[in-house]
């Protein structure tokens, strides 16, 4: 996507060149002693994808209609699948060393678009995109994520070359981005409100004009995500899952986002500090925002960062005061990081280039010297994530303690003797099927407790237990033992496998 003349060029990008090697090959070495990170969302993805290819339609590991995720990502393993003739499985990690590198090969050609730029600054930062730990973790496991912040980088730039040429080529470029978004995570719909915020506030443009770019980005930014909805709803009478009202209160919601902050500089989480911190984050996009806008810069490429950075922030701390998300996790508010990173230092470059010879080089030092700090706080986490994933594998499913737990190899063992007529209940059923390409069906929330009576009062039926994987919000096994007339197979230190007759 050509933006300004030689922005992408391999000739000015050949740092950006070498950093996507390194990062394709990272995610090689990471990936090396057991395959791509598979976490329960993977297994959706996975068994997604799966499903659709053989043409069995959308449905996930229980053979039920996928409705907690968007009908994106596992469409994109899909078509990946369709061409290679291979499982996601054996693909992975080539597939996601491929997307960091063209992440990392954007932001360096996007930096080449900053106002302000040097060939020091951005390689920089360029180190600091590529060690980041936050994103190696999310490029070692098979998460939408890694199509997610390629996408919003590509919106970035889109929408300020929109900004400044105001034409509907790039309005239309933009929306076709967004829709993208949208249908790769729910919460990409931050996408299409960063948009829109852009657009109606861009005073170049006359307020008619502003008017009719705002509805038609936004209703066509939506359209696909709708469809999904409604084919949801129609479905399952559910939206987008089942997700409880959250109980958690704002300031809570609040140190949870700074606690992130805090693993990401490796420092303790204390719940000041962390109110503290994620304030700062807030601060930084919103003064960003402030002065490009004031320079009348508010098509720049700073600007679109900044706003599309305040922007995803505000609407995960206030979806999580609505809805009950898991707790704030670094894959949750990594896209956050690369615009966090830009806003944090796109003004330096500029602020030496304007000071005599010798104060460059007295404000040159201590801020190589935080460089520096940065990095090795990162490479320290690096090498600790290295370190565990070396010898025993990426965690998760495929890690080694999973793969030779006595439960799993009981249960891959015991895979002919499951009688098809019944059911497999879990409170792991996207474990039971990695394991043995199974239908199984997770265990009902507490919170639908029409839905835990109807299992309780259900026969003929298997529970796989994972003693290791017990999830609060489904139905402890003291519980299920109480209100349901179970027989015991298979008896384990770290699980046990009942039927129900």
């Amino acid at each position: 996507m050509k933006v300004r003349p030689n922005l992408f060029s391999l000739p000015g990008n050949l740092d950006s060149l070498l950093a996507a090697l390194i990062g394709f090959f990272l995610i090689q070495i990471f990936s090396r002693h057991s395959g791509i990170g598979v976490s329960p969302d993977s297994v959706t993805y996975i068994s997604a994808a799966r499903n659709l290819i053989a043409g069995n339609g959308f449905i996930s590991f229980e053979h039920l209609p996928v409705i907690d995720f968007p009908f994106g990502y596992p469409f994109f393993l899909t078509v990946v699948s369709f061409f290679t003739r291979l499982d996601p499985l054996q693909y992975g990690p080539v597939l996601n060393g491929f997307l960091f590198a063209v992440l990392l090969y954007v932001s360096g050609s996007m930096m080449n678009g900053f106002e302000k730029t040097s060939g020091w600054y951005k390689r920089i930062v360029l180190c600091c995109i590529l060690f980041s730990p936050a994103l190696q973790e999310l490029y070692s496991f098979l998460w939408s994520e890694t199509i997610f912040l390629l996408l919003i980088l590509l919106f970035i730039i889109s929408m300020s070359n929109y900004l400044s040429q105001m034409t509907w080529k790039w309005l239309l470029i933009s929306t076709g981005i967004s829709v993208c978004v949208c249908l790769t995570r729910y919460a990409g719909v931050f996408l299409m409100i960063t948009g829109m915020i852009v657009i109606f506030f861009h005073v170049v443009l006359p307020w008619r004009k502003r008017i009719v770019h705002c509805l038609v980005f936004g209703s066509l930014s939506i359209s696909l995500l709708l469809i999904n909805v409604i084919r949801n709803f129609s479905l399952t009478g559910l939206a987008t899952g089942p997700r409880s009202k959250s109980d958690t209160g704002i300031i809570k919601i609040v140190e949870y986002f700074g606690d992130v902050i805090s693993d990401w500089l490796l420092i303790g989480k204390r719940p000041g500090l962390s109110i503290v911190l994620a304030g700062m984050v807030l601060f930084v996009f919103i003064l960003t925002i402030f002065f490009r806008y004031r320079k009348k810069s508010a098509y720049g490429m700073e600007y679109m960062v900044a706003v599309t950075g305040l922007t995803y922030s505000v609407f995960m701390i206030f979806s999580s005061t609505l809805t009950r998300y898991e707790q704030f996790t670094s894959r949750l508010l990594a896209p956050m990081f690369i615009p966090l990173l830009w806003s944090l230092s796109y003004w330096i470059p500029g602020f030496i280039a304007s000071r005599s010879y010798r104060m460059k080089w007295i404000y040159t030092g201590p801020l190589l010297f935080a460089a520096a700090w940065f990095l090795n706080v990162e490479m320290a986490a690096d090498y600790e994530f290295y370190d565990g994933v070396k010898d025993a594998g990426i965690w998760g499913y495929q890690e080694d303690p999973f793969v030779q737990s006595g439960i799993v190899r009981f249960v891959k063992q015991y895979k002919s003797s499951f009688d098809p007529r019944y059911p497999i209940y879990s409170n792991a059923g996207d474990a039971v099927y990695f394991i043995t390409g199974l239908t199984a069906r997770q265990l009902p929330f507490t919170a639908f407790s029409d839905r835990v009576q109807t299992y309780y009062s259900a026969k003929n039926s298997y529970l796989v237990w994972f003693g290791d994987l017990d999830n609060p919000e489904m139905p402890g096994l003291p519980s299920i033992l109480q209100n349901k007339n179970l027989e015991l197979i298979k008896q384990l230190p770290d699980g046990a496998v009942y039927i129900s007759k």
